[in-house]
C-alpha cells in the first residue's frame, strides 16, 4: 500500500513540475518578454462608458445590490468648473440630474458615490450602513513616449535589455518598476515593485525608466493634461504577481 501512495506521489510531483520545466526552458529559448503596461486605478471608465451609464453597476463593476434590501438615498458628488455639486437618487438607477452632473463633470477629478441603505440580512433589526467608492475618467489619449511605442521598446532593448546577463530570468521570475508620467510629461515617481532578485538588475531597469526623455502628457479632448502610471515588466507575465499590477489585459 505504502509503495503504490509512494509511487502516486512521485508521479503527482512530475506532473506539476512539466509545465514550470518547460516555461524555464523557454525563458532559455526565446528572447526575454519585457513591456509598458498602464496601470489604472480600482475603479476608472472612459468617457463613452460615463455618457452610456444608467445605474450605479455602469459606474462601479463590483457593487452588489444584492447587499441591499432598501435604499435611503444614493448621493453623487463631483466638482464641476472646480465646484464641488452634488446630486441625490433614492435608489441604484441614476436620476436624470446625477447623469447630467456625470456628464458635466471636471474630468481631471474624482468622482464619488455615497449609499445610504438597510442591508439585506437575516437580522430582525438592522441599523442603516453606508457604502462609498470613487472612480475617475481615463484620459482620451495616453501619454506617450517620443516617436510612440516603437521607440520606446528600442530604447528599453538598448538601455536596459541587452544588458541584462542571459539567464538571469528563468521560470516564473518577474521584474516590475512602476513609474509614472506627469502633467508636464516628466518622468517621476520610480521605484521596484517586484524585484529581479538581483541588486544590479534592479538598478539597470530603475536608471533605464529614470533617464527616459520626457514623454508628450496624458490628456483630455479639452486640453486638460494629467498624470497617468505605467510599470515596466520583464520576464514570465504569468508570474503571479501579475494581478497586483493594476494592468488590463486584453
Amino acid at each position: 500500500m505504502n509503495n503504490i501512495q509512494n509511487k502516486s506521489i512521485a508521479f503527482l510531483c512530475i506532473a506539476l513540475a512539466i509545465p514550470y520545466l518547460a516555461v524555464a526552458q523557454d525563458s532559455f529559448t526565446n528572447e526575454l518578454h519585457y513591456a509598458v503596461h498602464k496601470t489604472y486605478p480600482y475603479i476608472s471608465l472612459k468617457t463613452e462608458k460615463l455618457k452610456e451609464a444608467n445605474t450605479l453597476m455602469d459606474l462601479n463593476p463590483h457593487y452588489k445590490p444584492s447587499w441591499i434590501r432598501e435604499y435611503l438615498s444614493v448621493e453623487l458628488t463631483a466638482s464641476h468648473n472646480g465646484t464641488i455639486e452634488q446630486a441625490t437618487g433614492k435608489n441604484e438607477l441614476l436620476t436624470r440630474q446625477q447623469k447630467d452632473l456625470l456628464l458635466m463633470a471636471d474630468v481631471h477629478k474624482s468622482i464619488s458615490v455615497k449609499v445610504r441603505y438597510m442591508p439585506e440580512n437575516t437580522l430582525q433589526h438592522n441599523d442603516p450602513k453606508e457604502l462609498d467608492f470613487s472612480f475617475t475618467i481615463d484620459p482620451d489619449n495616453d501619454a506617450q513616449y517620443p516617436g510612440g511605442q516603437e521607440q520606446l521598446n528600442q530604447y528599453l532593448l538598448e538601455h536596459a535589455i541587452d544588458k541584462i546577463p542571459a539567464g538571469s530570468f528563468t521560470g516564473y521570475r518577474l521584474a516590475a518598476v512602476k513609474f509614472t508620467i506627469s502633467e508636464a510629461g516628466e518622468v517621476s515617481n520610480v521605484h521596484v515593485f517586484e524585484s529581479s532578485n538581483d541588486e544590479k538588475t534592479d538598478a539597470l531597469l530603475v536608471a533605464a525608466i529614470r533617464n527616459m526623455p520626457s514623454w508628450k502628457p496624458a490628456d483630455f479632448s479639452n486640453g486638460i493634461a494629467v498624470m497617468q502610471n505605467f510599470v515596466l515588466t520583464v520576464g514570465n507575465m504569468e508570474n503571479c504577481v501579475v494581478n497586483l499590477l493594476n494592468i488590463r489585459r486584453d
